[in-house]
């Protein structure tokens, strides 16, 4: 379902206010019961949305993490420290209502830590994703029908935790907790998750540009399915879920409700962060001929629609997932545009200078 401009438009002129943390509703009512939750992780891009959300619903919440990244973040929340690689004594002894495992990448580490946290957790949600999913995955697929990517030797634990095994290795860390708690485990698949705190480039790109107020060089298809969800949205309705104590299995966390469209979504927000840039669409095949870089610009890459982009999200919405407008994102993004650095490897599309470089050449063939 293509979204149209008008309705976009519409949307955006719904900007809420910020509360004290980008992304959080304003106004939050306690939860129904309080929790004592446990995460792995905290510190990185999903974790303090979910931590904030938690505290503003009245949750007690301890994080485990090394301490080496943001440890003065959250002075409130008990922090215990350890390793996933093996040094889990901080954890040992102790109670907690739920777990939410942010920092999960090999299975041995899922493993552990599902058989330590057993018995002494009442929920297992584990943050997977969507790569976890075979090349197969067909628009007709759900969290059941789509077979799991796999890779050649399931116990090579070497290497970068983005490199060519993430998907499959998050697939085995899925397995693992499944296997330790059963219908107590919760594997959430995100797509491509953004908003306040992304370390990766594929909106912020679009953002920078558009704030600069230039030309913008757009490649492919203007009308490819793109799915993007905020972190904000996913976290709130992972606490939710967590409080309500009935979710069990896997939920594709993918938005919005449909897939957005490549040139609505992009002059959307364009009108939205109020810039006077201009979009040039350029199609692969010419910009290819022109450079040999090879920029990654995220969902917009290759020709034709992806399976990926159009991920079924039924379940999850079927159990509260829900999605604030993308401009609400887009106007916390902006407020913090650079208080994140881009995290190696995750830049988006070329840089300014060679853009440049390519529409003039685009514009002076079109004469």
């Amino acid at each position: 379902m293509k979204t149209s401009r008008r309705s976009f438009i519409r949307s955006a002129s719904t900007l809420a206010a910020l509360a004290a943390f980008p992304g959080l509703a304003c106004t939050q009512e306690p939860a129904r019961k309080s929790l004592n939750l446990l995460v792995l992780g905290g510190t990185g891009f999903i974790g303090p949305h979910e931590i904030n959300y938690a505290l503003s619903r009245g949750h007690k919440v301890s994080m485990f993490n090394r301490g080496k990244t943001a440890p003065g973040m959250f002075p409130q929340v008990e922090n215990l420290i350890g390793d996933r690689n093996g040094q889990l004594d901080s954890l040992k002894g102790r109670e907690w209502d739920a777990v939410i495992d942010n920092s999960g990448f090999f299975a041995s580490h899922a493993r552990q830590s599902a058989e330590l946290l057993y018995g002494h957790v009442d929920q297992y949600m584990f943050v997977s994703s969507i790569s976890a999913y075979a090349e197969s995955l067909t628009l007709e697929d759900d969290e059941f029908s789509a077979e799991y990517a796999v890779m050649d030797d399931p116990s090579d634990e070497s290497g970068s935790i983005y490199d060519q095994h993430y998907g499959p290795r998050k697939a085995l860390c899925e397995q693992e907790v499944a296997r330790v708690f059963g219908d107590k485990a919760i594997n959430v698949r995100p797509g491509i998750i953004t908003g306040t705190g992304d370390p990766t480039e594929r909106l912020r790109h679009w953002l920078r540009r558009m704030v600069a107020g230039n030309e913008i060089m757009v490649p492919g298809q203007d009308d490819l399915p793109v799915q993007y969800i905020d972190a904000a949205d996913m976290c709130g309705w992972m606490i939710r879920m967590l409080e309500d104590g009935s979710g069990s299995g896997p939920y594709n966390a993918c938005g919005a409700k449909d897939p957005y469209v490549a040139r609505p979504l992009l002059e959307g927000l364009v009108e939205a962060t109020g810039s006077t840039s201009e979009l040039t669409w350029i199609d692969w095949e010419w910009i290819r001929a022109q450079t040999s870089a090879n920029p990654n610009y995220g969902p917009w890459y290759g020709e034709g629609p992806l399976a990926f982009m159009q991920v079924n999200n039924d379940r999850a919405m079927a159990a509260g997932l829900s999605f604030r407008p993308i401009a609400d994102t887009v106007k916390d993004m902006i407020a913090k545009l650079d208080e994140v650095p881009v995290r190696e490897g995750r830049r988006g599309g070329f840089s300014a200078e060679l853009e440049a470089e390519l529409l003039q050449k685009w514009h002076a063939k079109q004469v």
